[in-house]
């Protein structure tokens, strides 16, 4: 019976369909069948799908292997279950950029269902070890109910696992004296990643006094303080550790940081000072320099930055030459970088330093020429009223040259499974024309709404879409479309500057948890939301339509605020709007960009103008 139906798919699958799509099918049509709970006729189709596609590139994927495993533990055949679900590692290519936390795209669920079928099986110790692998130092919507699971297993059988999942769960701290160190790192990472680590962070406190000897742990806790804006708390745990004896000089580090935040520059050099090895060695020297910059104290800033061979050294030596009208040293210092890197961000910036200088307009038109993607371009164009012509990329042509590998994604995507044609775009290979398959890459990718993937995608080939006029607006793409028209028009705030905020902020990944203080699209901070929605949970803020909501609310109160003053509404949104008010402004009552106090902001609000200006330039309807 087995050889008939073997036999029907076969001469179904040559007929109806090509080599490539066949393979998909089956397992579509399969997994279906599994999906809808016919487990035995799944069974059938999946065992048929391997035997004739098993040399093919989905099968060799290891993506259908949970679905066969699930369908096997399903019919209670958990030998099979595990032979599967074992060889379940399915890595696209996206889960390989940095910063991704899991590797393997069925890692939770897969963990579980290992760890359920070695206990059915009876092998209690890799059951353990299964279940342990769930327990993270992170939150994701995705592991958490799998975490629970597990951990309540865990702890019917040891009441320690019951304390970790009382504080990760039931935020009930009452017995976080009894948890090792490396549980405590763990605990503390997690509840910093749901924005609740000031709470741990007390409960912490005063259960051992923070004067833990690990290091790891301090140092790991300061960050996430200095993080959460908590320098009183972190200049409190450095007394502590050095008052119990622990006097590692990194701490000065933080201690300098804290200082620095909390505007007490000279307090934080003294600190800094102190700072005696890498890797807090060479931040503390830069930081030294950057205040003395800031204090307009040019010849200390010069002496410090330097010490330093870095990026960032050589642009606080550069401008520190220049604002000391040492203009000799500027103009060599300047010049050498950007013969050296004449395409990078920092070369635009060296130019319209030297034409602010000089006058000579040549300055201006090469970073027409080289810097189109640079905070400069806008400035330069403003003053030249000249745009950098960019040509026109032959998609068309391309696409009919290209037909016949294009085809099998076409069909693809009418599957209903975006992994599907990610397996096969990850093989797409134009060995001739990298441009055209990154191309076909995020294009596919926008068409299954994989909006985050997509624009990584195009950032990887920026040099070359910025080329094209016709590529160059995959750089600066309009994604979650129809929520950013809706709430520009209720708010009347530019749908420009909301998409700028949202490049810059999240690259479109609505479920982006940064530094446990900012989540979704926008990348608000709960302090922020509850202003206008007080029952606001950040799960809610990784809903798209709410974050855009709730940040455009935000956004039309800052532009009242600011007199619709883009450059101060854009600073507002990222560092609040009263530090913002503390910081210099020109003469025209703008926001000074070059004189913005602390660097990662002044990077962010330089990258979110020059977006502003893209979507404005690019779309004008």
């Amino acid at each position: 019976m087995k050889k008939i139906i073997l036999l029907y798919i076969f001469i179904f699958t040559t007929l109806f369909s090509s080599d490539d799509i066949g393979g998909y099918k089956a397992f579509t049509q399969a997994k279906n069948h599994y999906l809808n709970g016919n487990f035995d006729q799944a069974k059938i189709e999946f065992e048929n799908f391997i035997e004739i596609y098993k040399d093919s590139k989905l099968v060799n994927s290891h993506y259908p292997d949970y679905y066969i495993a699930m369908n096997y533990y399903e019919i209670g055949e958990l030998k099979n279950a595990l032979k599967y679900l074992d060889s379940s590692i399915y890595t696209p290519e996206y889960l390989k950029f940095p910063g991704f936390k899991k590797s393997n795209y069925f890692e939770f669920r897969r963990g579980f269902y290992l760890g359920e079928i070695y206990s059915r099986l009876g092998y209690f110790t890799n059951a353990h070890y299964q279940y342990l692998t769930l327990i993270k130092d992170y939150y994701s919507p995705d592991l958490e109910p799998f975490e629970k699971k597990a951990l309540n297993i865990l702890a019917s059988k040891n009441p320690y696992y019951n304390y970790i999942l009382e504080i990760k769960y039931k935020n009930n701290y009452k017995n976080i004296d009894k948890l090792k160190d490396d549980d405590l790192k763990m605990i503390g990472h997690y509840l910093y990643s749901k924005g609740l680590f000031l709470e741990f962070y007390k409960a912490y406190k005063k259960s051992i006094n923070s004067t833990s000897n690990n290091k790891e742990i301090v140092i790991g806790t300061l960050n996430i303080l200095e993080e959460a804006d908590q320098y009183d708390l972190m200049i409190d745990l450095i007394k502590n550790q050095f008052s119990s004896g622990n006097t590692d000089s990194d701490y000065y580090y933080f201690w300098g940081n804290a200082l620095k935040k909390s505007n007490k520059p000279l307090e934080a050099i003294q600190k800094y000072k102190l700072v005696d090895r890498s890797p807090y060695l060479e931040k503390s020297i830069y930081s030294i320099g950057r205040i003395y910059f800031i204090l307009e104290n040019y010849e200390e800033a010069i002496l410090w930055s330097k010490k330093l061979d870095t990026d960032k050294a050589h642009e606080l030596l550069t401008r520190s030459y220049f604002n000391s009208s040492q203009m000799d040293l500027f103009k060599e210092s300047a010049i050498k970088y950007i013969q050296t890197y004449p395409n990078s961000n920092l070369a635009g910036y060296y130019r319209n330093m030297l034409y602010n200088e000089s006058k000579n307009p040549n300055y201006l038109n090469w970073i027409i020429k080289h810097n189109l993607n640079s905070y400069y371009y806008q400035v330069a164009f403003n003053i030249t009223k000249t745009a950098r012509v960019l040509e026109e990329y032959p998609i068309n042509y391309k696409m009919r040259v290209y037909k016949d590998s294009l085809a099998v994604l076409g069909q693809l995507s009418g599957l209903g499974d975006p992994q599907l044609l990610i397996i096969e775009s990850d093989t797409l290979n134009f060995p001739e024309d990298k441009t055209f398959e990154t191309f076909i890459k995020t294009s596919y990718l926008e068409k299954i709404k994989l909006y985050d993937l997509a624009m990584r995608s195009s950032l990887s080939a920026e040099e070359e879409f910025s080329k094209y006029s016709n590529l160059y607006p995959y750089l600066y793409p309009r994604y979650y479309n129809d929520l950013v028209k809706k709430y520009s028009k209720k708010y009347d705030v530019e749908e420009a500057l909301i998409f700028s905020l949202i490049r810059e902020g999240s690259k479109f990944e609505p479920g982006l948890i940064f530094k446990g203080t900012y989540f979704g699209l926008l990348q608000l901070d709960l302090k922020t939301a509850k202003l206008y929605d007080p029952d606001i949970t950040f799960e809610k803020l990784l809903d798209p339509e709410v974050n855009i909501h709730i940040g455009v609310k935000h956004l039309e109160y800052l532009l009242s605020d600011f007199n619709d003053n883009i450059s101060l509404t854009i600073a507002g949104f990222y560092d609040g709007k009263d530090l913002v008010s503390s910081w210099k402004l020109d003469k025209n009552g703008d926001i000074d960009v070059e004189q913005i106090p602390y660097s990662d902001s002044q990077e962010f609000i330089k990258n979110v103008i020059t977006s502003y200006y893209k979507y404005k330039n690019l779309y004008k309807d």
